[in-house]
């Protein structure tokens, strides 16, 4: 007979955590979790797969970002960066690719990182375990916190090649609105060509690269 279960920590009183602490955290454990209105929620590490569209994503937002003329705001594109959504409860979220406005000056104990405010789009690879999350869940959050842009990528069977990007235009009631989707099955030629928040070209071969 199998060694009956130990439930006994489901008693224990679960933490309030505040940025102050979230920010105390070791480096190793804080990339484990997400934080929600001060509670933890763990998130479970990303395929190999899922790690190389969002870098390639990632890549390809940096380098549009560095195209962009010398006059224009400044803008910073990044992956896997905290997003504040508010101080207290404290909560953030942490998209797969984000692009915002430059942060000059820091802002307290979040420093240069941005909040909501500062964002203009954020970019969700679907996984297994985050479908309900990133297609409805974030979906409506993201269009809460008012973020103009929300660009869905969903893989064959979740863990394989970029199969579709769904970009998501944010409107004047607050609601998110399909303004392209690209096909990989469709024959689409390229996988994001579009002008606004950024100007950027992005082909299904470059989500591609170092993928399994």
């Amino acid at each position: 007979m199998s060694e009956a279960v130990d439930w006994s920590w489901l008693r224990t009183a679960i933490p309030i955590v505040d940025m102050a602490m979230y920010l105390d955290m070791p480096e190793d454990i804080a990339r484990t979790l997400e934080i929600r209105d001060g509670m933890i929620a763990h998130r479970e590490s990303p395929s190999p797969n899922h790690v190389a569209i969002s870098d390639n994503i990632k890549g390809s937002l940096r380098e549009a970002v560095s195209k962009r003329p010398g006059g224009a705001p400044c803008l910073r594109a990044s992956g896997e960066l905290d997003m504040l959504v508010s101080e207290v409860p404290f909560h953030y979220k942490r998209p797969d690719a984000i692009l915002y406005r430059c942060i000059d000056e820091p802002r307290g104990k979040w420093k240069t990182k941005p909040t909501a405010a500062d964002t203009l789009l954020v970019v969700e690879v679907v996984s297994p375990n985050t479908v309900t999350a990133d297609l409805v869940e974030k979906r409506a959050e993201y269009a809460r916190l008012s973020i103009p842009h929300y660009w869905i990528v969903r893989m064959v069977q979740d863990d394989g090649p970029a199969t579709s990007i769904e970009m998501l235009r944010l409107t004047a009631d607050g609601t998110y609105v399909r303004e392209n989707m690209s096909l990989r099955a469709r024959g689409d030629m390229v996988a994001v060509d579009v002008a606004d928040p950024l100007d950027i070209t992005i082909s299904w071969n470059q989500l591609d690269l170092g993928l399994d």
